[in-house]
């Protein structure tokens, strides 16, 4: 088990908790301008800090270089993220489709609306290209994990060996966006590297040197080899660039099996933008999808296609052992080590036990059965059948209230669920609420969902930055420290400021490392939370402030904009600044003296792409958190003028930027109407 003092003393010899008091205070993330003079006759070169970058060797914890790779990455998608939303008809969708008559506000509104669709679209096309990738390209293996493979879990990661050649097998700029964002949700990735058996891939991460060599410096352009083009579309039969593939889609019927052709969007039509301006459109990519089938008259949905992925690993479970999704890691993330125990035993193989040994399968394969989907059915009640995980859900449950199921299911007289038995049944379903897709989440939401992350790392623009490299050090160590806090306060929920994710993000895409190193540290492996509830969030938001400031007595989040200087002054009294904080009191001083503080939106922020919003009841505590960050800004704002310096202003996060168009937040939090957070 974790040792904190153990941690404490190895931390503090990497990185101190409190720097002396003699110490020079670490590098701000910005610099004073240079001299105007000096620049007009000698042009610093931008590119220097990242042209010759050490990528070569694989190391246990992030460095320098690889944070700066990553930035020229992120710099890449944005990139790619901007000419396709704005490539006015693409996908049939113009930006006249905006009514006439809106105002200037509503108008901007509605047409950043139009370009998130285009965008949209093109990651949902991104992400089947990525699962012909993943199944056809790397690391490619001919059958799945099975239940009794258990015993041999670790041994088969442990002993697997990096790619040799992922030079001339890097995909193409969109599926390298996807598993991005696929292995910054490192159990999802993991699980599913090793179901489909791909632990070369997972040793291997993110091939920083073979990416970083494709990157132009200057203009961010990826441009892969000829030979990765070549055997993309050779092994994947899709076009190296998805704009040349087809405008449709291909499915099979549920019930006949027939092909069905589907356009990938009917958001090409002005008049449906008029009459459903919310989420217009029947194609694939649309979340209405909707197809008949030519043959048998059946018609697919989305919903039909999430319990029919539920259908067939049922059977794959049946006929071959292949473990159902959700089953192979416990609660902590953990591989399961236990080489003397069988399948009957583990609490998170019990999913896979009630459906087979608890006979729940006849009934999920009758509910899913697409042949007699839409019949009326009599239980206690009549009403229709239909094919969807809401039907699973329910035979999921009659068999867990059912004692006799339960005790034949384990194999025991006992017939009550261990906590961690229930807590698997919870994994497993989660991997297939709004996700039809092969993987353990839907990629599609997962990528639009990172693209605010993008968006705050182009806006900050520390690529650009002179002081690039002491910025990659100094959130380093911050970084360390995040750590350290998981580790203290395993009950927490510890928040990261953008700095601090931007390690984090790096980190995970090296997941061999990112599991030892967050297992060793903390004793279970972190997951990166890619959803929560925003108010949930803005609390554990202001606890971790606090907690930093109380550890280490320095600022948490290097943002001078309203919201982060109220939570600041929520846990910073007066009585505090005139006694035990006065390095803090200089660490604030220092941060309102740099270039950035002028302009809110280029701060180290929270990182809150990942925020959803509150809905119904939850209302009441909105409120009541407003009230309260109310009264931290008007304190904030009393301490500026006393400090001689210009209270943070309020509006400077009232509006958002999404190609060049503003778009007010109605929330009172900056991070909670980000144009690119879901809704839940």
């Amino acid at each position: 088990m974790f040792d904190t003092k153990t941690a404490s003393t190895v931390l503090e010899k990497q990185h101190p908790l409190a720097p002396p008091k003699e110490a020079s205070p670490p590098p701000s993330y910005t610099t004073s301008p240079p001299d105007i003079t000096s620049y007009a006759a000698s042009p610093p070169d931008i590119t220097a800090a990242f042209a010759n970058l050490n990528l070569r060797q694989a190391t246990v914890k992030p460095n320098r270089d690889q944070c700066i790779a990553h930035l020229k990455l992120l710099e890449s998608f944005h990139e790619l993220r901007e000419n396709i939303a704005t490539q006015d008809g693409l996908f049939g969708i113009k930006d006249d489709f905006v009514p006439r008559g809106l105002d200037e506000r509503d108008h901007a509104a509605f047409l950043v609306k139009i370009r998130e669709k285009r965008w949209a679209i093109y990651v949902a096309k991104a992400a089947k290209r990525f699962e012909s990738w993943w199944l056809h390209s790397v690391d490619v293996s001919h059958r799945m994990y099975r239940v009794q493979d258990t015993t041999s879990l670790v041994r088969m990661m442990d002993n697997a060996l990096p790619l040799s050649d992922i030079k001339d097998n890097l995909p193409p700029i969109d599926v390298l966006m996807v598993w991005h964002t696929f292995m910054l949700n490192p159990r999802s990735f993991t699980e599913d590297c090793i179901r489909y058996k791909k632990p070369s891939l997972w040793k291997t991460g993110l091939p920083w040197q073979a990416i970083d060599a494709c990157i132009d410096n200057e203009t961010f352009e990826y441009s892969a080899s000829t030979g990765a083009r070549q055997r993309f579309e050779s092994q994947t039969g899709y076009a190296w660039d998805s704009l040349y593939d087809s405008p449709e889609i291909m499915i099979a019927c549920p019930r006949c099996n027939k092909s069905v052709s589907c356009p990938w969007t009917t958001c090409d039509n002005e008049l449906l933008w008029a009459q459903m301006p919310d989420e217009p459109g029947i194609g694939y990519a649309d979340k209405g999808f909707e197809a008949c089938c030519g043959g048998c008259g059946f018609r697919t949905t989305h919903e039909i296609l999430s319990g029919m992925k539920f259908r067939r690993d049922v059977q794959l479970l049946r006929s071959n052992d292949y473990c159902m999704p959700g089953t192979v890691f416990n609660r902590d993330g953990l591989f399961a080590k236990h080489p003397s125990v069988t399948a009957d035993r583990i609490y998170e193989q019990f999913p896979n036990r009630l459906i087979m040994g608890g006979g729940a399968w006849v009934e999920i394969l009758s509910v899913t059965d697409p042949a007699t989907h839409g019949r009326e059915i009599t239980l206690k009640t009549t009403k229709q059948k239909k094919v969807s995980i809401q039907s699973v859900r329910d035979v999921i449950e009659d068999a867990l209230s059912n004692r006799d199921r339960v005790k034949k299911a384990n194999k025991t007289f006992r017939a009550m669920l261990h906590r961690e038995e229930r807590v698997a049944i919870r994994r497993m379903m989660a991997r297939y609420w709004d996700n039809n897709s092969i993987f353990a989440l839907d990629l599609v939401g997962a990528v639009i969902r990172q693209s605010s992350f993008i968006e705050k790392m182009h806006a900050i623009d520390w690529i650009h930055s002179p002081a690039l490299s002491s910025t990659m050090d100094r959130l380093l160590i911050k970084y360390s420290r995040y750590f350290y806090i998981l580790a203290k306060y395993k009950d927490q929920v510890a928040v990261p400021t953008l700095d601090v994710d931007l390690a984090w993000h790096t980190h995970q895409l090296s997941p061999k490392a990112y599991y030892d190193y967050s297992t060793e540290t903390t004793g279970i492996f972190i997951d990166h939370d890619d959803k929560i509830d925003e108010d949930k969030l803005s609390d554990a938001f202001e606890w971790t402030s606090k907690t930093y400031q109380k550890l280490f007595n320095e600022v948490y989040s290097e943002c001078t904009c309203w919201y982060c200087e109220s939570i600041r002054e929520s846990h910073t009294s007066t009585l505090s600044r005139l006694t035990t904080n006065k390095s803090l009191e200089n660490d604030l001083d220092r941060l309102h003296s740099t270039a950035q503080s002028s302009d809110p939106h280029k701060g180290p922020h929270i990182s809150a792409h990942n925020a959803i919003k509150v809905t119904g009841d939850d209302k009441l505590k909105q409120q009541n958190k407003a009230y309260q960050l109310e009264r931290s800004y008007q304190k904030a704002c009393k301490h500026a003028r006393k400090k001689g310096r210009v209270p943070p202003e309020r509006d400077a996060y009232m509006s958002t930027y999404a190609y060049g168009y503003p778009v007010m937040l109605p929330y009172y939090a900056p991070y909670m109407g980000d144009p690119c957070i879901t809704n839940g």
